[in-house]
């Protein structure tokens, strides 16, 4: 059986950022937005950043930083790559706001039927060697593409790329970061697109697809803290952090060494060592298909190209017409651990590409100015107040702990925001751990979730729980009912385990979530009603009088 495999969403991936960011300039886009963005460009920044960081993936981000770096905790969502998920499409998406079967870069070595060669696209190289493929780009030349910069500056927006390859080739992260200060500080409204090579290069070498490694790790630390000084002096700038990729700690196989399969082919294999496009010789497919199975069995998966077109793997868009040149007759795609070296000598550690969720899942990380809603703590304590009516509409500022009290205050010169808590004796305990207005934001919404929940009494209990008892994943269910409260609004409470272990949660259901009907309150709740707690919809659907009780 394969590992889960995991294939990009086109309506939710990286080609989709880019379309964000034309859009709210006002320029013409090139394919769907990404809707988790959208709601964040929802006012006219002066600046506009994304800073990608290359191979940083939703898990390299979790094993390098915990669940207590301010880049974890400013990430919203976590999205996709493109297929395949490594650097020469995505980040050709990420620039272009195009698929990869749009604008036809597919992977690190291309081959291109126009001049009958394998070109690793960004050195523009015969593939496996030094030797310069034409005297001309043939990438650029042959798939040319225009980026979002090049759109925004046509249209009379100021648009930068910053890069270790863009002039002034910045050679350290701290002069990239130095880079976009400058560009931040100036005036007029723009657009900045930055891109830094790292941690990339370390995974490959070190690994940390799959672990925690001090070399990785290293990196993103002093990411982290060199994207936080930007953040504390940025003015009116909204900065999204984000990666092209993420990666997954590999094995290695040589292809070399199985002439069985290399005399079936008529060139080397191209793409990337974890997806690979075979152009196989007349009459030996049959032949092909049964010498890679019984060497890689169900470590890749094997398309033929009419399976990879049926799926759009390369996407949804319009295809550019050279793509279907590039793919041969057949594609492996890693489903597990697996990598195949057809050109390289290097004993990687960690690789992409593939279709598991490791390599395809993305950050989105949202910074906003450090006091983006000004000097005035009770701005911040009415925008916690506004965020926890979207769950809880009869929440009141009256509601907070009486414990906890907030200001922002000057330490040596420096602004910052405070939490106190008042203890019974009197005493008071004091701290600012460094978080900017959003951090501090979800920081009180996290100190008053119980109060306000507690400030609304249960009036009613409906029992859901079958007579007969719940097997709930090796615990028994013990509670499982709805609530009504005196203040309004429903909830449903879940106990499960025994009197020694186990544990509880309540979830109040939002007004949207009871606006609908009864179908469309059962749909909303997949957590809840999907089984996970012993109970599925189709039993709340059949449960006599919950609807009733519900008000539906």
């Amino acid at each position: 059986m394969y590992e889960k495999i995991y294939w990009p969403d086109y309506k939710n991936c990286i080609a989709n950022l880019p379309n964000s960011i034309l859009k709210y300039f006002g320029a013409e886009t090139v394919g769907d937005t990404l809707e988790p963005l959208d709601k964040y460009l929802d006012k006219e920044y002066k600046n506009v950043v994304v800073l990608i960081l290359d191979g940083m993936g939703s898990s390299v981000l979790g094993w390098s930083t915990g669940f207590d770096g301010q880049l974890y905790q400013h990430m919203v969502t976590s999205y996709d790559s493109v297929f395949p998920s490594s650097t020469v499409p995505a980040t050709t998406s990420a620039m272009t706001g195009l698929q990869p079967c749009e604008h036809a870069w597919l992977g690190w070595d291309n081959y291109y039927k126009e001049i009958d060669k394998t070109v690793t696209v960004f050195l523009n190289t015969l593939q496996g060697t030094e030797e310069i493929a034409e005297e001309y780009h043939v990438a650029r030349k042959l798939t040319p593409f225009k980026t979002v910069t090049e759109r925004l500056n046509e249209s009379g927006i100021k648009a930068y790329a910053i890069s270790p390859f863009e002039k002034p080739n910045p050679d350290s992260f701290d002069k990239f970061m130095s880079l976009i200060k400058k560009h931040c500080d100036e005036p007029d409204r723009k657009y900045i697109y930055a891109y830094w090579p790292q941690p990339d290069d370390l995974l490959h070498e070190y690994g940390g697809g799959c672990s925690t490694t001090e070399e990785v790790k290293a990196f993103v630390t002093e990411a982290e803290s060199r994207i936080l000084s930007l953040v504390r002096e940025m003015k009116d700038t909204l900065l999204i952090v984000t990666a092209d990729h993420g990666h997954t700690d590999v094995g290695i196989s040589e292809i070399e060494e199985y002439p069985q399969i290399t005399d079936c082919l008529l060139r080397t294999p191209s793409l990337e060592p974890r997806v690979m496009t075979f152009f196989v010789k007349k009459g030996r497919k049959r032949e092909f298909v049964r010498e890679f199975r019984k060497v890689y069995g169900e470590k890749f998966m094997l398309l033929t190209k009419k399976e990879v077109l049926d799926r759009h793997l390369f996407g949804t868009g319009r295809e550019h017409d050279k793509f279907r040149d590039m793919l041969g007759d057949y594609l492996a795609v890693a489903t597990g651990d697996e990598s195949v070296m057809f050109t390289k000598d290097e004993p990687w550690v960690s690789m992409h590409g593939g279709a598991t969720e490791r390599e395809i899942r993305i950050p989105l990380i949202i910074f906003k100015d450090f006091f983006f809603l000004g000097p005035d703590i009770d701005a911040y304590i009415d925008e916690a107040v506004r965020r926890l009516k979207e769950k809880y509409f009869w929440v009141t500022k009256e509601m907070f702990m009486p414990q906890y009290s907030y200001k922002i205050e000057e330490t040596d010169g420096r602004k910052e925001f405070v939490q106190y808590y008042l203890y019974d004796n009197g005493e008071s305990l004091r701290k600012a751990e460094g978080w900017d207005g959003e951090l501090f934001i979800q920081r009180m919404i996290y100190d008053n979730r119980s109060a306000v929940e507690s400030a609304n009494c249960v009036k009613e209990v409906f029992d859901v729980r079958p007579d007969y008892g719940v097997d709930c994943h090796g615990w028994c269910l013990e509670r499982f009912e709805f609530r009504s409260h005196k203040l309004g609004g429903y909830s449903a409470f879940v106990q499960a385990g025994d009197r020694v272990a186990g544990g509880s949660r309540e979830f109040f259901f939002t007004q949207e979530q009871m606006s609908g009907t009864f179908e469309d309150f059962l749909q909303s709740n997949g957590e809840l009603l999907s089984g996970a707690f012993g109970l599925d919809r189709e039993y709340m659907r059949n449960f006599k009088g919950l609807k009733e009780f519900l008000g539906f």
